[in-house]
């Protein structure tokens, strides 16, 4: 399969992944393939096939991924509990699943994008689930309600980070919502740890813990392939949003986030990478490199301001120049917090509580 140039790329915006970010021209190698339109899918390894479920989103799709077996297939990922999204499910079950029949689903997060329809396809298909255990926690707790315990702390978190106003971006945290854009809770039959060899068909997956993103993130890897499909681990022209935000385990998502990168960038050098979003493409280490090298760029930019002392509210505007609202204010406000967090863990920046906020100060 022939690879080419991405050309130009719009102007950076922040969707709900994250902000726009795309390597320079030339820095990756997309494939000349279409992109299948919503319910096709086409052919990008062997016995590895590529879908496309449109979202109802700013970012407008999801990649999926049908793994062939001898007597049917496993789908990596399902899109969001939307109409447009069962839709193309339905015409994939028509043109594919009557051929290879769906055997399993494997989900790499607990984003809606990527969990959501998964219960309606297990219903409808009467198939197992798969995903890490991680995952399965956390869905666990948005769908029996605990998600509702920390709604309360939440208004008082953002507050303390400056926000004076959290109303526009209330929405974004209720429990209500996470269950609007997903089909219900999964029955998983396997939970798959770090490291663990898939023997789907005849191919090796090795999945790979990937945490930074989302907890419990995993990606798959098949060197016998030479294929890695990374979720959100790794996008082709987005930096993926890396948030600290009340009640996550991970108290340095942007550490963890940069030691999954260079844990990925360990594969091989013309592996082919399988995004949850744009193109698949080689280059898998420039990309990474990219990617580092930005956040290295916002800790230093952020270390400089942090002279005097900032709220995270403060350096929004030295981060992400552009008006911000609602969703797009909830994810930029959490990948502040998340560079401001490494800079603690890091001894580059400390805390200090001035009447009830939280200030970050360069040492």
């Amino acid at each position: 399969m022939s690879v080419s140039d991405p050309g130009t790329h719009p102007a950076p915006t922040v969707t709900a992944e994250g902000e726009a970010f795309p390597s320079a021209p030339r820095r990756l190698q997309y494939v000349d393939l279409p992109a299948p339109g919503p319910g096709q899918s086409v052919e990008i390894a062997p016995g590895l096939r590529w879908a496309r479920i449109p979202l109802p989103l700013d970012l407008n799709h999801i990649n999926v991924w049908l793994v062939e077996l001898e007597e049917g297939c496993i789908v990596v990922d399902t899109g969001m509990a939307a109409s447009i999204g069962k839709d193309a499910w339905e015409k994939i079950e028509r043109d594919y699943f009557s051929r290879r029949p769906l055997r399993a689903i494997f989900t790499t997060h607990i984003h809606p994008d990527h969990i959501g329809l998964a219960a309606w396809l297990q219903e409808r298909c009467n198939v197992p689930v798969l995903m890490s255990r991680r995952t399965h926690e956390l869905a666990r707790a948005m769908w029996g309600g605990e998600g509702r315990a920390v709604f309360a702390e939440a208004e008082q978190f953002f507050q303390s980070h400056g926000l004076t106003d959290a109303t526009q971006i209330r929405a974004m945290f209720r429990p209500e919502r996470f269950a609007r854009m997903t089909s219900g809770m999964t029955r998983v039959e396997h939970f798959v740890a770090d490291e663990e060899v898939l023997r789907w068909g005849a191919g090796e997956w090795t999945a790979l813990e990937t945490n930074g993103h989302a907890e419990g993130h995993l990606c798959l890897s098949n060197p016998a392939l030479g294929v890695l499909i990374s979720g959100d681990q790794v996008l082709p022209t987005i930096s993926s949003n890396i948030s600290f935000m009340f009640g996550h385990g991970d108290a340095n998502p942007l550490g963890s986030f940069l030691s999954s990168l260079q844990r990925l960038r360990a594969l091989s050098e013309d592996t082919l990478v399988l995004p949850a979003h744009g193109v698949p493409f080689r280059g898998l280490r420039q990309r990474i490199d990219d990617l580092t090298g930005h956040h290295l760029e916002q800790l230093d930019k952020l270390a400089a301001l942090c002279a005097q002392p900032k709220l995270a509210v403060d350096v929004l505007p030295f981060m992400f120049r552009r008006e911000l609202k609602d969703m797009h204010l909830f994810l930029a406000l959490g990948e502040a917090l998340a560079h401001l967090e490494y800079l603690v863990h890091a001894g580059r920046v400390r805390r200090e509580l001035r009447a009830g906020r939280i200030h970050y100060i360069s040492l």
